[in-house]
């Protein structure tokens, strides 16, 4: 099998095989320039949504910051509202104690009076 630029140089010489070659070329130069401003657009439109996403990243992580600022503040009231509590446990445990031990301490002082008194 011969190949068809053979084929058509024999029978049509070289002349008629130039032209066809220069048709042949420039329809593929104008193929790839379509081809290449398609690829420009494509990729002006990746770049601008590339530049939007960064954007809403952005923005997103600034909203995130201001909520971990909030979080943050609330967390640290509701530590210093703990301990404060906690202090006052302390301090009513320390006075139940102490009110514990005077009242059993008066109980027994009274039962000792009376159990004295009936002797």
């Amino acid at each position: 099998m011969e190949s068809i630029f053979l084929v058509v140089l024999q029978k049509w010489g070289p002349a008629a095989v130039s032209v066809l070659l220069i048709f042949v070329v420039s329809f593929l130069i104008r193929e790839i320039k379509k081809n290449s401003e398609d690829e420009k657009h494509r990729i002006s439109k990746l770049h601008n949504d590339i530049t939007k996403m960064r954007d809403d990243v952005n923005n997103s992580l600034n909203g995130f910051g201001e909520r971990l600022t909030r979080v943050e503040h609330e967390y640290v009231k509701r530590e210093t509202f703990l301990n404060e509590l906690s202090g006052w446990r302390t301090e009513i445990n320390r006075l139940y104690d102490l009110f514990n031990n005077n009242f059993t301490s008066f109980t027994q002082n009274i039962i000792q009076i009376l159990t004295q008194g009936k002797k």
